[in-house]
């Protein structure tokens, strides 16, 4: 039996697994756009790479917000 089927047949451990797991994608999305539209943070940083890692972040974001919803539902 693999690790996917044993999470999918535990129904008391999926819970707080799809609560983490959309908080967690939800604070990646919400941070790559607080980086991309606040200018003064990471000011250090030059712009085109603060983008770069801005547009990364949402992508993992929304890319671990699809995990949860293929897995869980």
């Amino acid at each position: 039996m693999s690790t996917d089927e044993r999470i999918r047949k535990r129904p008391k451990l999926r819970t707080p697994l799809i609560i983490m797991g959309a908080a967690m994608s939800f604070f990646f999305v919400c941070f790559g756009a607080y980086i991309l539209i606040d200018k003064n943070f990471m000011a250090d940083i030059p712009n085109e790479f603060r983008n770069i890692f801005a547009v990364v972040v949402l992508i993992y974001g929304v890319f671990r917000g699809w995990r949860v919803y293929s897995e869980y539902f």
